[in-house]
């Protein structure tokens, strides 16, 4: 075991991140909420009413993967399927997202159906379909089907409900306060969407639901207020998890209002739950906006950190500069371009398991078509995607060959890292600078200067430490057309009716790289190295004109 690395990745966390881990486990072996025995038998003989033919097979499509099912053989754990399925598509199957993303919107049966199933088969809350993160994305998903589909004195529905107040008493004993960050605040959304909606339900708040209400309120307050910056972003820096951080908050403030309706007047419960409006109503438009400047023309999130290609925020707005320095990202908008640089370190620094190397790494789009893109994501369970995707050189920044930022390791591990030492946006000369440490306290400077039609990049490097060439790096996308050149440091490429031009005195070479617009789904593309061998400085232009 490599203690050092050990001693740098924990001296962050916060205690209750070391001991809860311990705590966490026990409580998975020795409580085991509910009554699912009897609900099981119900669900059982609830199913087998249903008008449907248990034989038919259907399909089921997530992270680019499709397998096939039969109603009378539906599985739900691992140890069902044969070969190596992902770990997060078998999450996937069991939040049931699938009841809302028209897979099967023309088979209701079906779907009612599949959850008195997985009632009937999931009797031990102890079993990896149990675990919290599932059981909240879950729960939010079932409460939507029952208000969508509840009807009075409904035996379906009251067999849905039952286990949706187990799950809820699962969750309540299961909180991820060991892992934090967006894991805790998906589990104490779901955990007061669902209990207001069971106290709606049986018509009055009794004394179990009134306590989970108060301390949900309390701990959403606390966790939404640390979880995002100033400017809005949230504090692990992925836009896809500011987009489900967002609708996060954006559910919890839907059910904060129904509360609201029938809670005792100067009760505990209305002090707190109107401390949360108030939270939900400043916040929610401050996030909407953050998201909006980090979503390019297109449509679609940068896709810096742990970030699919998921729809963003899209909006016609007129040319602009940001630097959100609190949660560390620079926009520059033009009515032709779209630029977004990554500035700031690995964040959370108690939980930045969703981290990239990607200090100093941007992104651009020319006339609403990505040009230089991120490596994206490409798995969480096979490691050499996941470390692939995560290391500097999947990034458009400057490095030392072989040399990361910070010290990744296992999946969601950083050890040593790296810090951001100075940012500056200066207006008046339309100049980005930039400089950072990495893990072994080289230091690395970028100067981004920005004019009509084009950019001009100055990388480098001080202090050096290890051993390797200086490089800079460029991700084409993969639609981008190499144009030959006659002039030597002349590099021309297309995109649909755009044409643009890298200009550099350093040395370039092309490689293969793969690119993930999304989990599993691999795309060949190039990306560019240029590198100068005679000093620690290396500069080059991106030009461009529309066709």
């Amino acid at each position: 075991m490599n203690l050092s690395r050990l001693f740098h990745t924990i001296r962050w966390l916060k205690p209750v991140q070391v001991y809860g881990r311990l705590w966490f486990a026990i409580k998975r072996k020795l409580l085991n909420a509910g009554n699912p025995g009897n609900l099981s038998k119900l669900a059982c003989e609830l199913k087998s009413q249903l008008p449907l033919d248990r034989n038919q097979p259907f399909d089921l499509r997530f992270l680019n993967h499709s397998q096939q099912f039969v109603p009378a053989a539906m599985k739900w754990h691992s140890r069902d399927f044969a070969g190596n399925t992902e770990k997060l598509w078998l999450y996937h199957l069991n939040y049931f997202n699938w009841l809302f993303d028209g897979q099967l919107d023309n088979l209701p049966q079906l779907k009612l159906f599949l959850m008195l199933d997985w009632i009937e088969k999931n009797t031990s809350s102890r079993s990896e379909t149990w675990e919290p993160y599932v059981v909240s994305r879950r729960l939010c998903n079932w409460v939507m089907w029952l208000q969508s589909n509840t009807e009075s004195g409904d035996p379906y529905a009251d067999c849905v409900s039952q286990s949706v107040a187990g799950q809820c008493r699962r969750l309540w004993s299961d909180l991820e306060y060991h892992i934090q960050a967006n894991h805790l605040l998906e589990n104490l959304r779901a955990l007061f969407v669902a209990t207001v909606f069971l106290a709606e339900r049986q018509g009055e708040l009794d004394s179990e639901l009134e306590t989970r209400l108060i301390f949900c309120a309390r701990e959403l307050i606390s966790q939404i207020r640390m979880q995002f910056f100033a400017d809005g972003g949230h504090f692990e820096r992925s836009p896809m998890y500011h987009l489900e951080m967002l609708d996060a908050v954006e559910a919890v403030r839907l059910a904060n209002r129904r509360l609201l309706q029938f809670t005792q007047p100067e009760s505990s419960l209305k002090q707190q739950a109107r401390s949360l409006e108030t939270l939900c109503e400043d916040q929610v438009p401050l996030l909407r906006d953050w998201l909006a400047v980090v979503t390019h023309p297109d449509g679609k999130i940068a896709q810096f950190n742990d970030a699919t290609l998921c729809a963003g925020i899209r909006r016609q707005g007129r040319a602009m500069n940001y630097l959100l320095d609190n949660s560390g990202f620079f926009v520059r908008r033009t009515d032709d371009s779209y630029f977004v640089m990554s500035c700031g370190e690995p964040s959370p620094s108690f939980q930045p398991g969703h981290t990239h190397c990607d200090i100093m790494s941007f992104e651009l789009s020319l006339k609403d078509k990505r040009c230089i893109v991120d490596t994206g994501i490409g798995s969480y369970q096979n490691t050499q995607i996941r470390e692939e995707c995560r290391r500097t050189s999947a990034h458009n920044l400057p490095m030392i060959e072989h040399a990361e930022q910070s010290d990744i390791w296992a999946q969601f591990r950083i050890g040593k890292r790296a810090k951001v030492i100075h940012r500056h946006f200066d207006s008046e000369h339309n100049r980005l600078e930039i400089e950072m440490l990495d893990q072994y306290n080289q230091r690395f400077r970028r100067e981004v200067i920005f004019a009509n039609n084009s950019l001009r990049v100055r990388d480098r490097m001080f202090d050096r430490r290890v051993t390797g060439t200086f490089v800079s790096l460029l991700h084409l996308a993969p639609q981008i057309q190499v144009i030959p050149g006659d002039e030597p440091g002349n590099y021309g490429f297309a995109l649909a009716n755009t044409e643009f031009k890298v200009v550099t005195a350093a040395r370039l070479r092309v490689e293969g790289y793969v690119w993930y617009p999304d989990f599993g789904l691999p795309v060949n593309a190039e990306k560019l190295i240029l590198s100068n061998h005679e000093t620690e400085a290396i500069d080059y232009a991106i030009t461009w004109k529309t066709t």
